[in-house]
């Protein structure tokens, strides 16, 4: 769960509109250091958030600059970065992604964006391309049963593969879709496969402790693959994300 923070004397509002245009019936007073916790946070209009408190305390829209503790990313800087026309199906689970694995800081951000931006091409490939018939048999991936290998090939922006991983995700979600096996979690959590091997791998430790582009990079891929795609997507992430 996340928590956020009022910075000033502010509102929880029903629509993301400026607090004049409400009726006081369609809004909250907050005093300077209240907090909250939340469960689910996307990007609305006018600089807005919307939020949905946890134990199911409602859902209002908040002004993103009365708070700490929101990092989400808009579609605008999403696009920009990427390269390409982010859905707002995808762009919920890339901003619940960063909520849960606490991506949520300049350098994490610019890390995480980067790398999965060079593995999916920008967005273009959410699922592996190969049918996932070389994976059969592979019991060190978990996968025992006949099928397995299509079935848990690789799934989302970081490719989560293998029956004992899609296991872990499904555990974690208290999803058993994610079961279904590729198609499911590339639709459905195509960053949240993504940061659950980001968070596996302590990857925000390490992108606090200063890490360069090539040494996530090796982390990720093992080498240096595509090293120069990596940097300059990395670059366009420092642009927009300052």
């Amino acid at each position: 769960m996340q928590t956020i923070t009022a910075t000033l004397e502010t509102k929880l509002k029903k629509k993301p509109v400026c607090s004049s245009e409400l009726q006081p019936t369609e809004m909250i007073a907050v005093p300077i250091g209240k907090c909250y916790g939340i469960d689910e946070i996307e990007p609305a209009d006018g600089g807005h958030s919307k939020i949905t408190l946890a134990a199911n305390s409602g859902t209002f829209y908040i002004f993103n600059q009365h708070w700490d503790g929101l990092y989400t990313i808009s579609k605008q800087q999403a696009d920009a970065i990427f390269g390409s026309d982010i859905s707002s199906d995808l762009l919920k689970d890339l901003n619940q992604c960063l909520i849960r694995y606490q991506i949520n800081t300049p350098a994490r951000m610019r890390h995480f964006l980067s790398q999965i931006a060079h593995e999916s091409g920008g967005l273009q490939w959410l699922r592996e391309l190969d049918d996932g018939s070389y994976l059969e048999g592979r019991d060190d991936l978990g996968n025992i049963n006949p099928g397995d290998g299509p079935r848990f090939k690789g799934a989302g922006v970081i490719q989560l593969t293998g029956r004992s991983n899609y296991e872990a995700l499904s555990k974690l979600l208290a999803d058993p879709r994610v079961m279904e096996g590729c198609d499911y979690v590339a639709t459905t959590y195509p960053f949240t496969s993504a940061g659950f091997w980001w968070h596996n791998n302590d990857m925000n430790s390490y992108c606090d402790e200063g890490a360069t582009v090539e040494q996530v990079t090796k982390c990720v891929n093992g080498g240096y693959n595509g090293l120069d795609d990596r940097q300059h997507y990395y670059n366009k992430a420092c642009e927009v994300l300052r």
